[in-house]
């Protein structure tokens, strides 16, 4: 058991790493409230454009906000 936690204890960092490197590649995924396929113009998590900013591109502006803000 304890093989299998420190196995997942080194594999987080670069798994969060490869995220993070995904994020910043490609920023935009398909928006999950649209019919996969089709574009709802009426979308309001998407604005109609049927794509929406990933969760690490989400987090990564918030805080890139924080500090450009803070150190103003």
């Amino acid at each position: 058991m304890a093989s299998a936690i420190v196995l997942l204890v080194l594999c987080l960092p670069i798994v969060t790493l490869c995220y993070i490197g995904f994020c910043l590649a490609s920023p935009w995924g398909k928006c999950a409230r649209c019919a996969p396929g089709e574009v709802n113009r009426t979308c309001r998590a998407c604005n109609g454009t049927g794509m929406r900013p990933r969760i690490g591109w989400q987090l990564y502006t918030h805080f890139r906000r924080i500090h450009r803000d803070g150190t103003r």
